[in-house]
């Protein structure tokens, strides 16, 4: 299922109006929402506007949306679904050398590689394959942080995020504080290291440490689950085109300034064992948001 929302042009006579969704007269950010196996429906979804011809000029995603924004963001004229498939198989490879260096035993199986498949959702184990071939089973069968945030640096080949990338990239984080969280915006610095802190929720990687000064996942926060408030504050000259797929709605309050045209997509349930095989399950979220996606463009 799918929904359409366009925001930006109502207001009393007594107001200023908002400008109208307009990607003539202002650039366009693709605003990439949290949500588990379901962000891989972002990957359909950018394939939608590519084939719509629509220009995105700036991202800005958290959790999962800040992973497959980034490949994006790198190389927007690759294919993005090969890229993803591309990067699942450089982590399970890497994994499997980092058990062979680190001397466990591995039973080799058609299977592959125990991991956690989800990504700003709820953990669920998973087997991820790399190229077809037959991987051994992690003994700990737990996803690690710090392998996924080094295979990303490896496959983006240490780009900084303020390093003059094709499209303009940036993502949020909470960090830990010794009375709560507050909110970060990460636009400097390595890439690699800005999706690793939007991405570090300690309900998917067991072993990451927690505490005052700590990156936290902020897919938890309904403002930042599809951050348009935080886009609008970064971008504000933007259309903001917004691909939500978190399963609730969006946020905003009147200091929100930007157009905004939100496509919300109700993806399938599908088991995170799925994605991270990238068989039917990942092909079913990834073609449902190029569809949903298409069908919403099609009504403007």
């Amino acid at each position: 299922m799918v929904f359409i929302y366009a925001a930006g042009a109502g207001g009393g006579c007594a107001h200023v109006q908002p400008p109208h969704f307009d990607m003539k007269a202002r650039r366009t950010c693709l605003v990439l929402s949290v949500g588990g196996p379901a962000g891989v429906a972002h990957i359909g979804a950018i394939a939608a506007l590519e084939e719509a011809n629509i220009r995105v000029d700036c991202v800005v995603g958290n959790s999962m949306g800040a992973l497959v924004g980034s490949l994006y963001a790198t190389a927007p004229s690759d294919d993005l679904d090969a890229r993803f498939k591309a990067f699942v198989g450089a982590y399970a490879d890497a994994t499997r050398q980092d058990a062979l260096r680190n001397g466990i035993g591995l039973g080799l199986v058609a299977g592959g590689l125990a991991a956690v498949a989800k990504i700003g959702g709820k953990a669920g184990p998973a087997v991820a394959f790399a190229g077809g071939a037959a991987l051994g089973v992690l003994a700990t069968e737990k996803l690690e942080h710090e392998r996924m945030v080094r295979v990303l640096d490896e496959f983006l080949h240490g780009q900084r995020i303020d390093g003059g990338l094709p499209v303009r990239f940036v993502t949020f984080y909470q960090e830990a504080t010794n009375t709560g969280v507050v909110a970060r915006r990460a636009d400097r610095g390595l890439l690699s290291a800005a999706v690793g802190a939007s991405v570090a929720n300690p309900l998917i990687f067991s072993t990451l440490a927690m505490g005052p000064g700590r990156p936290i996942d902020p897919g938890g926060d309904r403002v930042s689950a599809t951050p348009v408030q935080d886009a609008c504050a970064t971008f504000p000259d933007a259309n903001l085109l917004a691909i939500n797929v978190s399963g609730q709605p969006i946020f905003t309050d009147a200091t929100m300034k930007c157009p905004l045209l939100e496509v919300r997509i109700d993806p399938p349930q599908v088991a995170p064992q799925e994605i991270m095989q990238l068989g039917d399950g990942y092909r079913c979220l990834v073609d449902g948001g190029r569809a949903a996606t298409r069908a919403a463009l099609a009504r403007l």
